[in-house]
């Protein structure tokens, strides 16, 4: 099994290599090319199952999540405690959908998402396969990229593990090939990913995915971090 999913990442990664240009990503973003990568896995929630090859167009995503003051450019009624200016915000799902479309953007995928964390090798956290408390900021006191290690996914995003949950643009159904029931797939629940402070390790893997109803996220904090296409 190693040796085969070595040699699928060496695949990929040849795929990856072969004619595509880098261009400069817009300020506060970073770019991920084209490609296949690595998505679900074989151990973790029977939702993250078939492990598969996923594939994207190229795209930028925003380096960090967005801050309760990048909110507030596009909601001035918006309020928060000025400490916390540099905190990720925890809107509903419109309201981020809502700002994303302002700040000419949208919302990722789930595959955009689980690339952008994981990269092509199919690594449980964006830094790897070992975990490590102090890669990741636990505390909603903290403010953005405030972990002691700072480690980042392997396209430069920070926070992608803990921190808060972050809103994709997809209804959380079933991947193709997966035959688990699940009473929630369909189109009343959303997909967040990355896990919070409140979650053990297990919710930030980068595989992980979780749900909740888009306008009544109550106890959870999700965020936001914007993707923009390519033209």
């Amino acid at each position: 099994m190693k040796i085969a999913l070595s040699f699928l990442i060496l695949i990929i990664s040849l795929h990856h290599a072969v004619g595509q240009e880098k261009p400069t990503p817009p300020e506060g973003m970073v770019y991920v090319p084209a490609g296949e990568f690595i998505m679900g896995s074989t151990y973790g929630d029977p939702d993250e199952r078939p492990q598969q090859i996923a594939s994207t167009k190229a795209f930028c995503i925003d380096k960090y999540e967005v801050s309760n003051a990048e909110f507030a450019e596009f909601d001035p009624t918006f309020k928060f405690p000025p400490e916390k200016k540099n905190n990720a915000v925890i809107v509903t799902w419109s309201k981020a959908n809502a700002y994303a479309k302002w700040a000419g953007k949208r919302l990722p995928t789930e595959k955009e998402w689980e690339k952008a964390a994981r990269g092509i090798d199919g690594r449980v956290f964006p830094w790897g396969d070992t975990y490590d408390n102090t890669y990741v900021v636990w505390d909603q006191k903290e403010t953005r990229g405030a972990s002691i290690a700072k480690p980042a996914s392997p396209y430069g995003c920070y926070d992608m593990a803990g921190s808060v949950w972050e809103w994709t643009s997809d209804w959380y159904k079933p991947y193709p090939g997966n035959k688990v029931p699940m009473e929630q797939y369909g189109e009343t629940y959303k997909v967040m990913r990355g896990g919070s402070n409140f979650n053990n390790h297990s919710f930030i893997r980068t595989s992980q995915r979780y749900y909740v109803l888009p306008e009544k996220i109550h106890v959870y904090p999700v965020g936001i971090r914007c993707v923009k296409d390519i033209n």
